[in-house]
């Protein structure tokens, strides 16, 4: 994301082209029409404010580096300010993190395919490129398993072989 430039922005597709992020890997991200919107109208701003808008330039301006890429320390120190004036705090009460953005994605994807009933491990390496995993086995070690994916993950699993699991009878007068 810091690496962006405008040329990695095809408002025509809707995507975003991750160049040699993690292990040297790139990817092209699909993205919904209401992001597609938002960086248009990002970029609309711009260019009426005469900001350079060629292929090469920065995606996300940064006005204190003379239009360069953030660093990820500059963004988090930009976006603690923001997050502190809209109260969003983690459930430790700390100021998220970048990372627990992503964090965040990987859990509500996770949790939208179990709700739609869909088949998650198949799913799992379509999550995997679409985060630059190297593999599923990333995916699976980068997610920590919280409760709301614990929950659905039980009800999938009752539903389908609930059945099959029967509780022993308990024999009056034996000890365990």
């Amino acid at each position: 994301m810091l690496r962006l430039i405008l040329a990695d922005y095809n408002r025509r597709d809707a995507t975003l082209l991750i160049r040699e992020s993690k292990f040297h890997k790139s990817r092209l991200l699909p993205l919904n029409a209401g992001i597609a919107d938002e960086i248009d109208r990002y970029l609309r701003i711009r260019a009426r404010r005469d900001l350079p808008v060629s292929a090469d330039t920065a995606l996300i301006w940064n006005a204190r580096n003379g239009g360069r890429a953030y660093s990820g320390t500059n963004l988090q120190s930009c976006l603690r300010p923001v997050l502190q004036q809209c109260s969003i705090f983690t459930a430790k009460g700390r100021l998220p993190r970048i990372h627990d953005f992503r964090h965040s994605f990987a859990v509500n994807a996770l949790l939208r395919w179990y709700r739609q009933g869909a088949d998650v491990e198949a799913k799992l390496p379509l999550l995997a490129t679409y985060m630059g995993h190297v593999s599923v086995v990333s995916t699976h070690y980068y997610l920590h398993w919280i409760e709301p994916l614990r929950t659905a993950a039980s009800e999938r699993f009752a539903s389908h072989y609930g059945e099959l699991v029967v509780p022993t009878p308990r024999l009056e007068g034996r000890q365990r």
